[in-house]
């Protein structure tokens, strides 16, 4: 049964869908993990103490709850695919603003930026990707998709640590940046809209 979803998950009808989600999924998580998994590291390569930045990365981790929570306030109201591309164009520009840092004032503001811009990506993403497969394949066309932002997390963390050690925080910043360019390009160009349609409509 699981081989027939996949197989016909690669038919014409889905296979577009699924190569825009593959695509998404592979840049989204290096520039979501780009940022969330190595805060500490990109501040002290910025020339924050250990200890500071250890405290910078609590306060900036603590604002991780409220993305959701201002969700509720426009998520069934504006079109998810929009959602997304706003989400990550502005972990782009706020990303490459917080590499130019130095300040705490600033360093927060745009940490606590970017941690709410990467929830509210991620919140979305996850309740637009089932919308687009029929009930009867997608689970498993959600699970093959999102598996390749799993294998671009192990591949993001060479990449970051080598842009690390030659280029410095900025040049993190700019691939997370393009990264990012990426999926608004890929969502909004190819994504379907969903807004208001029913399951039955958007997956045809």
């Amino acid at each position: 049964e699981r081989r027939g979803s996949l197989k016909e998950l690669l038919q014409p009808s889905y296979r577009g869908r699924a190569i825009m989600l593959i695509v998404f999924n592979l840049f989204q998580a290096c520039g979501y993990y780009g940022f969330a998994s190595w805060v500490p590291t990109l501040l002290i390569s910025q020339g924050v103490a250990v200890t500071t930045s250890l405290g910078y990365t609590f306060l900036i981790a603590l604002a991780a709850p409220f993305g959701p929570l201002l969700g509720l306030f426009f998520t069934e109201r504006v079109e998810r695919k929009w959602i997304i591309v706003a989400a990550s164009l502005a972990i782009a520009g706020v990303g490459l603003v917080f590499a130019a840092q130095r300040a705490m004032t600033g360093i927060l503001a745009c940490g606590v930026a970017l941690t709410l811009a990467n929830n509210i990506l991620s919140f979305t993403y996850h309740g637009y990707q089932p919308e687009l497969f029929p009930t009867r394949i997608r689970a498993a066309a959600v699970g093959f998709v999102y598996s390749f932002s799993r294998l671009a997390n192990v591949g993001s963390s060479f990449i970051i640590a080598a842009l690390l050690l030659h280029f410095g925080a900025p040049g993190v910043f700019v691939f997370i940046a393009g990264c990012m360019g990426v999926v608004a390009l890929v969502i909004g160009g190819f994504g379907p809209a969903t807004r208001g349609r029913a399951l039955e409509e958007i997956s045809r």
